[in-house]
């Protein structure tokens, strides 16, 4: 009898290290999803100031760094108020969502509105 005990007990701790293990690795947890890093970048970038005549488009080039931190590479814009700002508000901006680590730089184009 106190074998089988002993066997249960056993059995128990390595299924429950298991489940512990599974639950604190967040790589598994988080697939990555390119629309929510996107949607959290325009939405660091909603509420502008700039006097736009019309719609501005910008494409950006970044990266994520080991912090989760938005790095701004470049910018294409043909205005330059767009492209200061744009590395203004997103440069070193956490941000809270999986990224794919095999993915080393993302290009987003970026529209930003006209004020009506």
């Amino acid at each position: 009898m106190k074998r089988l005990q002993s066997i249960l007990l056993v059995l128990a701790i390595a299924i429950c290290s298991k489940f512990t293990t599974s639950a604190n690795n967040l790589d598994t947890a988080f697939e990555p999803d390119p629309r929510m890093m996107s949607f959290e970048i325009s939405s660091l970038l909603k509420n502008h100031e700039l006097d736009l005549k019309k719609d501005v488009r910008a494409n950006v080039l970044l990266a994520i760094n080991k912090d989760n931190e938005i790095v701004v590479l470049s910018v294409e814009a043909d205005n330059k108020e767009v492209e200061r700002f744009i590395k203004q508000k997103l440069n070193y901006k956490k941000i809270n969502c999986a990224v794919d680590p095999d993915v080393e730089e993302f290009k987003l184009p970026v529209t930003l509105k006209a004020k009506s």
